[in-house]
């Protein structure tokens, strides 16, 4: 669900030379109540055992089944003026099964007694169907048994603060930027998910979690009217597992002033001279650099050659495990779902295991992957 901008500007009223906003349009808050209430009444706990028993009278040897919401907001200004607000929601539910050592799997956004069996019974069929052609057979690394609820640490809930405020925000971000002369565009936003999953298994695991992610950025642009050049800036506090707090406490409007004075100073910088230089990549750059040399290589089904897309398989084969030099003695790469405010950052993944610590390459060497249950299995870890 969204709402235009027209249809935005139209129903909030806004007059030249102020913005005054109220909360969302009473439609659209009546709608999201709507989604949320029947979203709050659906009874998880009874619709797992609907599907776990279905699933277990059908001869599988394992099951699960996730209901999960989702929620997401996103708002966009330019200079002065509201570009975007919308708001939208998914929820729904799925159910995977393995069945003589093949996956099965449906899924439904119907949220009833009846379909948790219907689609449970579909997933089996689905199993059962792969089956035939199964080559190796599937199992699963166990887990211990775990019946709790998690939220990560944020402080505000951003679903939970006005429309209007949000607004505010960002329009005197842009007010910052604009300060200095030269700058002559800004552009910036906001957005928020929040996801609330539930898993349970055939492990015996029921397992809640509430997770809120905020993500702000800008672009501020300065121009030389005279030759024609421009220049931007953006941003570099990145996506963080964290609630609108990240709005207030880190210091935005002083970075957007930053980022306009950079841009000016960009359009005066000489072009560099080629020769060569020592490179030191920022961390925004860094990232990409790290997801697509390690990230990549690292996850378990592209080194069993079980995944090929797009980032396609990885060297990083099961016989190179404790014996591949990856790197310099002196480089470390850890994967951590554990982080605060990081946006991997969780209770417990999406098999019920604990959100963990540990090193991918350890002292330039290669020792471990990114793993499900059933990868770490084909390849003999806990």
């Amino acid at each position: 669900m969204s709402t235009s901008r027209r249809d935005f500007l139209k129903t909030a009223g806004i007059a030249a030379g102020a913005l005054s906003l109220p909360a969302l349009p009473n439609w659209i808050s009546g709608v999201v109540a709507a989604e949320e209430a029947a979203a709050a009444g659906v009874d998880k706990n009874a619709l797992a055992d609907i599907a776990l028993n279905t699933a277990r009278k059908l001869g599988v040897t394992y099951a699960d089944i996730r209901i999960n919401r989702y929620r997401s907001e996103a708002i966009s200004t330019r200079e002065q003026q509201v570009l975007n607000v919308s708001r939208g929601q998914n929820f729904g539910f799925g159910v995977r099964v393995l069945y003589k050592g093949t996956w099965g799997f449906a899924s439904s956004r119907s949220v009833t007694p009846d379909d948790v069996r219907r689609i449970t019974q579909q997933a089996v069929e689905i199993a059962r169907a792969n089956s035939v052609y199964q080559r190796k057979r599937i199992s699963m690394v166990p887990v211990d048994k775990v019946v709790t609820s998690w939220k990560n640490a944020y402080e505000k809930d951003p679903f939970e603060v006005s429309i209007d405020d949000k607004i505010q925000f960002l329009l005197s971000l842009n007010q910052s930027a604009l300060k200095t002369q030269g700058v002559t565009f800004v552009n910036s936003n906001m957005s928020f998910v929040n996801e609330q999953k539930f898993y349970a298994s055939t492990d015996g695991s029921r397992i809640d979690q509430y997770i809120i992610r905020a993500n702000p950025g800008f672009n501020v642009t300065a121009v030389n009217r005279a030759n024609g050049d421009f220049q931007t800036r953006s941003a570099l506090g990145g996506p963080q597992g964290m609630g609108y707090e990240y709005m207030e406490k880190h210091d935005w409007k002083k970075e957007a002033q930053q980022a306009g004075e950079e841009a000016v100073m960009k359009l005066k910088a000489k072009p560099i001279e080629p020769g060569k230089y020592d490179l030191v990549l920022h961390p925004s750059h860094l990232w990409l650099t790290i997801h697509e040399s390690v990230g990549h290589p690292t996850e378990l089904d592209r080194s069993l050659w079980m995944e090929a897309n797009y980032a396609g398989t990885s060297f990083l084969t099961p016989d190179k495990i404790g014996k591949l030099q990856f790197a310099s003695k002196i480089m470390n790469f850890v994967a951590d779902r554990t982080q605060p405010a990081g946006l991997a950052t969780v209770g417990y993944d999406d098999e019920g295991v604990p959100g963990q610590r540990w090193h991918l390459i350890k002292d330039g060497m290669f020792v471990d992957w990114q793993t499900t249950r059933d990868l770490a299995a084909a390849v003999g870890q806990k």
